[in-house]
């Protein structure tokens, strides 16, 4: 009969360690595309004024920071009237450092030793991101089953922390776009040599032939054995052949994108220039847009530098650091800080100008998703922490109701809580969850949106 330790080298070899390589496998039903969720995260607030949009729900003009996005209007959601009460009575941390860290979990900073802003108290969040509770809720069967990608995050702080796997568990992002490339395609990259390349090929052949070991045991066993027991080792035995293939094609072929492959990254740049900020966005963007296409992932967050960032804009022509603008209230300092949240807008209308590239069917990769555009503050001349400044695009495959600007505050509404936002989101890409974050600030799906 065969042996238990070889039937489990075969269940198992897809865990060994590539790296980012954690999904278990579970295959669900996936004749239709499947649904993605991607955070894009830029810090230090806007200028409400010159964000918010003007007009009714279905006849309504995007705002001056917002206009980048007119093209994708008919597939967006702005937003008004969500507060983050969460966070908002906290002495725990800045408006910054509390903002970052309940953005995607839902609740407040634990006590620690961080200094953000005027502040020296603030510990890491005291709760799980939506994106790894969603990838733990759906166990969703790709390679990777969430990517964290960061450009010029630079802090290790809890201001430099989107992403949490649970309490006090902060998650890095990948900064170094050439490291992505790497884990995401396996393959060597520009000036970089062949070594991960043929590290992965070595791994990738011993795999296989584990793979050919548990064949020739189960050949040789099955004429002996029952037919309820043939059944059994033939459903095995497709698991093995569906990681295999797995294995060698880089991605699961039967749900990725036509068109789906790896981006060129070029010569390698400097990580470190302030002046390469646009350049190491773009690159990133590539590899997220291309990591979904080819369904090695389907949950992506993306930070564009930190909370409170004091990052420089020399491509935009800008002397003072961003959150030294961001508190220039003057005429000048308001010029200067849309101009930089404008050009936010512009790598945003460029993520989802990628994404829609994409066709799947009669939607494309862009209708599939939900992409949820978040920042740590809202009224940045105020360190405010509501009416925040939100945005959805994508419709989760026609879960939201894109092309319409959803405002809870008129005609005297009442405010929403965002805790309720990250539960829509959560119940969009199929989770059956009834409340997130913290329970005393969620009190159910927000209405107008599905």
């Amino acid at each position: 009969m065969i042996s238990r330790r070889r039937l489990l080298q075969g269940s198992l070899a897809a865990t060994a360690a590539i790296p980012l390589l954690n999904a278990d496998w579970a295959r669900g039903d996936e004749s239709t595309a499947p649904r993605r969720f991607v955070v894009f995260y830029t810090p230090n607030g806007t200028l409400e004024s010159q964000w918010m949009p003007r007009g009714t729900e279905t006849d309504f003009t995007l705002s001056p920071l917002l206009q980048p996005l007119e093209p994708f209007k008919a597939k967006l959601i702005p937003l008004r009237g969500i507060n983050m009460n969460v966070v908002v009575n906290s002495n725990i941390g800045s408006e910054h450092a509390r903002g970052i860290g309940g953005l995607l979990t839902g609740r407040a900073l634990l006590r620690g030793n961080f200094k953000s802003f005027n502040s020296s108290n603030a510990g890491w969040s005291s709760g799980i991101s939506l994106d790894q509770h969603i990838a733990n809720k759906l166990n969703p069967s790709t390679l990777f089953r969430s990517l964290q990608l960061g450009v010029q995050v630079r802090d290790a702080e809890v201001r430099g922390r989107l992403c949490y796997g649970g309490p006090d568990q902060p998650i890095p992002p990948r900064e170094d776009p050439y490291d992505t490339f790497e884990q995401l395609f396996g393959a060597a990259v520009p000036g970089q040599g062949q070594g991960t390349s043929d590290a992965l090929d070595r791994l990738r052949a011993q795999r296989r032939t584990v793979f050919d070991l548990v064949r020739e045991d189960i050949a040789e066993v099955r004429p002996r054995i029952g037919a309820e027991d043939r059944v059994k080792l033939d459903a095995h035995m497709q698991s093995i052949r569906e990681i295999e293939q797995r294995l060698s094609s880089g991605g699961d072929g039967s749900t990725a994108t036509a068109g789906c492959k790896k981006p060129e990254l070029g010569a390698r740049i400097d990580l470190s220039d302030d002046a390469n900020m646009p350049a190491i966005g773009k690159l990133q963007m590539d590899l997220a847009a291309a990591a979904l296409a080819c369904d090695l992932t389907r949950i992506v967050t993306l930070q564009w530098s930190y909370a409170e960032s004091e990052h420089l804009y020399p491509f935009l022509d800008l002397q003072g650091n961003h959150h030294a603008i961001s508190h220039q209230w003057d005429t000048a300092g308001k010029a200067q800080y849309s101009k930089i949240h404008t050009w936010f807008a512009e790598q945003l209308a460029y993520m989802l100008g990628k994404l829609d590239s994409y066709a799947e069917g009669d939607r494309t990769l862009l209708d599939n998703t939900v992409v949820l555009w978040v920042t740590e503050i809202s009224e940045s001349t105020q360190h405010a922490l509501t009416n925040m400044p939100f945005l959805l695009a994508g419709s989760a495959g026609g879960v939201f109701r894109t092309g319409r600007f959803v405002d809870y505050l008129a005609s005297g509404g009442a405010a929403r809580q965002h805790n309720d936002l990250l539960l829509t989101v959560a119940n969009a890409m199929g989770t059956d969850d009834t409340t997130f974050g913290d329970p005393a600030f969620c009190t159910g799906t927000l209405p107008d949106l599905t």
